[in-house]
Order: structure tokens, then C-alpha cells, then sequence
């Protein structure tokens, strides 16, 4: 959705973008660079943590003697970063957040302008906001509506009864509003369970490549605004997922299941069907949640049990 941009920035306008006090040397970066892979004349970050709200440790281990050897730098990192040499530092409670920041605002644009592919099939009766994105051979159907500046990749199915809000991304080949997988057995044949409902989907929602959003049974399969689903994720029949949570790869919410408010599912996670967690849970990697688990949980295993409480 982005790439970079030829751009030059001053070390303190940088500083002054993060409310940050900065008194040394002032210098132009041209761009930004990993640990891995240092450049001159770039901005960096370090931190230990990669998600501060639950406090997961980064395993990886740099070698930040690397740092010495470079001209023109400049990194984001907390104030007990220790080197060696003198390198400009601009000290930060959330290093990788403050990163993230500087790069959407001085080093990328927007790679995917408004537009409806030649390619892209539109139903007569959807509707589409303003400055949407609509790329090759999707299909939008009767029924459903897209909000403004809205971007939908290539190869994306979406049906009727579904609507999406505003400032949201679909990434490619995901399929929206499909029919849910329920099934009775008679002794004899398997009888569908037809899925006569809708999905709703809020604003500032990410859904990632190669998902499956489920329309519902009856009622609504909704995804709160602000929530982030990585690739390869089912969201099942009638499932819930709250506002600012995050899912990771793999995963699957099954029918009827509840996600809370900021909760962080981590990759291939299974919420089996009508199984609630609270708001602000962490359940770990491969876990089977088949109970219900109050807010600030942390949640793992399988099947999953409590691990202690997130406060």
C-alpha cells in the first residue's frame, strides 16, 4: 500500500514531529534502515519489546557495535541504551511506535491511488463512498457498500448484504460475506444452514490477504472499528471481534465466538464455536480456547488455560 519516497528531513524536525527535545548536532537523513542492515544518512529504532501493551519480549539479538561504524544516524530507543560511541539518540517510551510514525509521515506515499479497475466487477446495486480503491478482477456485489477511501486489492469477493466503513484495506484474494459452513446431518444427507444475514465491518479495519469473512446465519458477523486481521484468517458465522483487537495469521474465530476489546490473538489460534474472551486478552500462540475467559487474561495452551492475569 505504500512505498518510499526521495525525501530529505532534519534530525530536529523529526524530534520536533515526536514532541521530543533534541539538542545535539542537527543533520539531514535521507531514509530509514534496520539493525540489520545500517545505512548512512538514515534514521533507525531499537527496542526489546514488540508489543507494549503485553509486554512480549523481542528474541532477536542485534550486534549494535554495527552502529559505531556508520556516519550521519540517528536512532529511536529508550534512555537505558548504552553505546559506546556518541551517536544521536532520540530517547523514547515507545521506540517501534515512534518509528512506525516518522516513516508514515516523511518517507512513504501512498502507492495505490482512488480508482475502479477496468477488470473489476461492480453490481448495480452496491454502493461505493468517495476515493475508494478497487482492484483487478474483484467482485463487489448487489448490496454492498464500501465507505470512503476504502481500498480493496485485486482478486477480492465481496457479497451482498455487507457493508464496510471508511479508511479501511482489504488485501488480495479475500473473500467477504461468503455463505457460513453449517451443516445437520439428516441419517441420510447433510442439510445446509442457510446464512440469511449480514456482515458489518467498522472503519480503519485492516483485513489481510486470503481471509474468509462469513456472512451470518441470521443477524450480523461484525468486526469493530480499528481491528487488524493478518493473513489467513477465518472469521466464522454470527462472530464478533471488538474494536483495536488484533489476530494474527492462522487463526480461526469460529461461529458464534466473541473477541474483546484490544485483545491480541496470536498466530494459529483457534476460538472454537461461541466461546467469548474478554476485553484486552492475550492468548498465545496455537492455543485451543473451548471455554470462555474474562478480560486481561493471558490465555494459553491446548486446550487453553489461564496463565496468569494482564494488569
Amino acid at each position: 500500500m505504500y512505498k518510499l519516497k526521495k525525501t530529505k528531513v532534519s534530525i530536529k524536525k523529526v524530534a520536533s514531529f515526536l514532541n521530543y527535545s533534541y539538542n545535539g548536532k542537527n543533520f539531514d537523513v535521507t531514509g530509514i534502515s534496520s539493525l540489520n542492515k545500517i545505512k548512512n544518512n538514515t534514521i533507525l529504532f531499537y527496542s526489546d519489546i514488540i508489543n507494549s501493551k503485553f509486554k512480549i519480549k523481542d528474541n532477536t539479538k542485534y550486534n549494535l557495535k554495527k552502529l559505531e561504524k556508520s556516519k550521519n544516524i540517528c536512532i529511536i530507543a529508550s534512555n537505558d541504551l548504552n553505546l559506546t560511541k556518541k551517536i544521536p539518540i532520540l530517547i523514547s517510551k515507545n521506540p517501534r511506535l515512534d518509528f512506525q510514525r516518522i516513516i508514515l509521515k516523511f518517507f512513504v506515499e501512498d502507492e495505490f491511488q482512488p480508482s475502479i479497475h477496468k477488470t473489476a466487477i461492480i453490481e448495480k446495486n452496491a454502493k461505493l463512498g468517495k476515493d475508494v480503491y478497487i482492484g483487478s478482477h474483484c467482485y463487489i456485489g448487489n448490496n454492498v457498500s464500501i465507505g470512503d477511501k476504502t481500498k480493496v486489492f485485486s482478486n477480492t469477493c465481496i457479497y451482498g448484504n455487507t457493508a464496510i466503513g471508511s479508511n479501511s484495506i482489504i488485501k488480495s484474494n479475500t473473500t467477504i460475506g461468503s455463505e457460513g459452513f453449517g451443516f445437520s446431518f439428516t441419517g441420510t444427507e447433510l442439510v445446509h444452514f442457510a446464512s440469511l444475514g449480514s456482515v458489518i465491518i467498522g472503519d480503519n479495519v485492516w483485513i489481510g490477504s486470503n481471509c474468509s469473512v462469513e456472512k451470518s446465519q441470521m443477524d450480523e458477523t461484525i468486526i469493530e472499528d480499528h481491528v487488524k486481521i493478518d493473513d489467513l484468517v477465518q472469521i466464522g458465522h454470527n462472530s464478533i471481534i471488538k474494536k483495536f483487537s488484533q489476530i494474527a495469521a492462522g487463526t480461526v474465530i469460529s461461529g458464534r465466538a466473541k473477541v474483546g476489546k484490544g485483545c491480541w490473538i496470536a498466530p494459529h489460534v483457534v476460538i472454537d464455536n461461541g466461546n467469548e474472551i474478554g476485553d484486552n486478552c492475550l492468548v498465545g500462540t496455537s492455543s485451543l480456547v473451548k471455554t470462555n475467559f474474562p478480560k486481561n487474561s493471558v490465555i494459553i495452551g491446548s486446550p487453553a488455560k489461564l496463565l496468569r492475569k494482564n494488569v
